[in-house]
Formats: structure tokens, C-alpha cells, sequence
């Protein structure tokens, strides 16, 4: 499966367009403020129902109306839209022509990682930025971790609302309440470490498929461990915490807390290499996202990257593209802003398509070395 047909209209600086897309590569250029990564940023919407820009789709808006739609196909038939709607911070989302309420629904028909800017803070930023990467695989991967983690959070708000009704006294009958809130938090978080663990176990081995093809300096450096929030018993450290939890009124240890540690030889990642070694990492491990996807589950997957020549050097553009075709199902949608800086990719792929990008509006452009599909 693919994204074969796009519309999108009301989405901020773009023009209502509609364009067919290439199974393999897409790439969008055009002048700094032109409107590639809002064109990117709707594409990605279409299939996650979530921008990789915001997290308020009020912003995604153009100014001059009241809401957004997007609209997809794919070339096996399945049709895909999202609307959302100022006035009311509504989402109506159309699978096949039916409302779905529910986001995971849209998520799960089309996987898609987004590789922007932000993306490259991965190592530096705070655990919160790992863990959705370790948790975009579980979702795709192991299926009953959605609901594992929907049950875990119900309890996590109910402690922490609990907590704060103490008013930062420890009484007797809010110990008692806490018992029982400790052991069903417990075992949801003992079984979210467990997928957690396992995930990370098969991203390891599909890491290390990735840098079998690459040359790496410090490939054979790379390790990745799993901190899960807490050291040793869960049980014991919630009781540890408890008067410091009321005093706070938050849950201070848990599954919400973990974190993915990344290591050079045994250093964390962020202490230990230079910005750009830093994102060589970054792409292998979102490399090996995709390919423990298409291991896992042989599903087709969307591959977006947002301004991808600025981040990246020649030599760094070719190896992640090269390693993503290798892998065969993997649609590939680029920004950037000279498409000479692409040259060598025209003549490569010879089913790229490109289009030009100028004040919101978006025209396909014809390269004579390229053909169409």
C-alpha cells in the first residue's frame, strides 16, 4: 500500500491542491516561507491525524477560515480523511467513508515516521522525545500495548488526583486509597516494561542490521538500555515516595518516567559525540524503526523528512535514502529547498516524483531524466 492521491485545502499557507504521488520518492522544493514542510506537514496529518509541528491544529489552520481538511488514497482502494474545525477544536476523521472516533484507528492503517529538525534533539532533549520513539514501535508492532498503556495511564490519573485531594498531608485513609492504586499501577507498569524490553531487544538487531551496510566509525560502539522509570522494585520506591509524592501531588516514578539510554562504549550518546555524529545516529536509528517494522510486520510504511538537505551532507542524504529503498516498501516523501542540491538523486530514481513549491501553491515538475509513475 501507498498514498497514490492527495487533496488538501485550508491548510495554513497552502492553496486548496491536489496532486498524485510516486509509490518510491516524492520530493518538495522550493524558497524558504513557500509552504514544503505545510505541504509535508498535511501529508503527514492525512495518516497519523497529528502534526509534527504543533500540537495545536488551531495553528494549522489558514487564518483566513475556520477550518482544514485533508483527503488520501491509496493505490489498493482505501481513502483516508481528516477535517478539523476552529470553532469547535473538533476532529472528524473518514476511514472508507466511515467517522472513526477513535485516532489509533487512522494511525494504524498507514505507519508514518517524520524526520524533521526536531527530530535531530532526540539524543540531547529530555526522555519524554525517546520514549514516543521506543513507543511508535510498540504501537506498530505489539498490539496490546495501546490498551496496556491507555489502563496505565487511567490509574496514573487517578493517584496523582488522589495525591493532590491530600493536600499535602499523609493520612490514614488516603494510604489506604493509595494501597490499592500502588498494586494496579504496579502491574500495569511491570507489563509496559516488558514490551518496552522486548521492543528494544529487536530494535537492538535491527540496528545492528542496518550498520552491517553503512560505515560507521563508531558502529560497533552503539548500545542501547532501557531505564524504566524506577530502580529496582516499583512497589517499594512508591512507598519510598509517598510523602514526597503528596507534598507534589505527582506520581515521581513509573513507566512515565523512562527512559531510552543511548551509549557510545558505555557514555551517553549526547556526552560523547560531535553534533554531527549525533545525527548520523539519529538517521540509523530511525532506520532501524522502519526496518523493525517491516520485520515485524511486513507492513508498508510512510517515511517523511522536512527540510532534508539543510540537516543532512551529500554523502549522509545518500546512505539513509539508499538504506530506505533497500527495504523496499518504504514511501518516501522529501523537502528541501534547491532541487540542484538533489542532483544525484534525479538520475537515480527514475520514479521520483518532484514538485515545485512557490507561495502555497505546489506544480509537478517534469524532469526529463525522470519518468512518472
Amino acid at each position: 500500500m501507498y498514498l497514490k492521491h492527495f487533496k488538501c485545502q485550508g491548510v495554513r499557507n497552502l492553496s486548496t491542491c491536489q496532486f498524485d504521488l510516486s509509490s518510491q520518492l516524492n520530493v518538495f522544493f522550493g524558497d524558504n516561507g513557500a509552504g514544503k514542510s505545510s505541504i509535508l506537514e498535511a501529508i503527514g496529518l492525512v495518516t497519523s491525524g497529528r502534526s509534527f509541528r504543533t500540537s495545536r491544529l488551531e495553528f494549522v489552520v489558514n487564518e483566513a477560515i475556520d477550518s482544514f481538511s485533508v483527503f488520501a488514497g491509496s493505490d489498493d482502494g482505501q481513502r483516508f480523511g481528516l477535517g478539523y474545525f476552529k470553532k469547535d477544536k473538533k476532529k472528524a476523521i473518514k476511514i472508507n467513508g466511515e467517522v472513526v472516533n477513535s485516532l489509533s484507528k487512522l494511525t494504524q492503517y498507514y505507519p508514518t515516521q517524520v524526520l524533521s529538525p526536531e527530530s535531530y534533539h532526540l539524543i540531547d532533549s529530555g526522555p519524554g522525545e525517546r520514549r514516543k520513539y521506543l513507543d511508535w514501535c510498540l504501537f506498530h508492532v505489539e498490539h496490546m500495548f495501546h490498551p496496556v498503556w491507555k489502563s496505565y495511564s487511567s490509574i496514573l490519573k487517578q493517584r496523582n488526583a488522589l495525591l493532590r485531594s491530600a493536600k499535602g498531608k499523609l493520612i490514614p485513609e488516603i494510604e489506604t486509597q493509595l494501597d490499592i492504586w500502588d498494586k494496579q499501577l504496579c502491574e500495569a507498569a511491570e507489563a509496559i516494561s516488558e514490551y518496552r524490553r522486548d521492543v528494544l531487544k529487536q530494535l537492538s538487531l535491527a540496528l545492528e542490521s542496518i550498520l552491517q551496510s553503512l560505515t560507521v566509525d563508531f558502529s560497533k560502539l552503539i548500545s542501547l538500555e532501557y531505564y524504566p522509570g524506577y530502580s529496582n522494585d516499583l512497589k517499594a520506591k512508591l512507598l519510598d515516595n509517598r510523602l514526597l509524592d503528596i507534598k507534589s501531588g505527582n506520581t515521581r516514578a513509573g513507566p512515565h518516567k523512562a527512559d531510552l539510554r543511548i551509549k557510545i562504549e558505555g557514555h551517553l550518546a549526547k556526552d560523547y559525540l560531535s553534533r554531527g555524529q549525533k545525527k548520523v545516529l539519529i538517521n540509523l536509528l530511525y532506520l532501524a524503526q522502519t526496518l523493525l517494522l517491516k520485520n515485524a510486520t511486513g507492513k508498508d510504511s510512510l517515511f517523511i523528512i522536512d527540510d532534508f538537505t539543510s540537516e543532512l551532507d551529500n554523502d549522509n542524504q545518500q546512505a539513509l535514502l539508499t538504506t530506505l529503498f533497500q527495504q523496499e516498501n518504504v514511501q518516501i516523501i522529501v523537502s528541501c529547498l534547491h532541487l540542484d542540491s538533489l542532483n544525484w538523486l534525479k538520475t537515480r530514481y527514475n520514479m521520483a516524483h518532484m514538485f515545485h513549491v512557490k507561495h502555497g501553491t505546489i506544480e509537478q515538475f517534469h524532469n526529463t531524466s525522470s519518468e512518472h509513475s
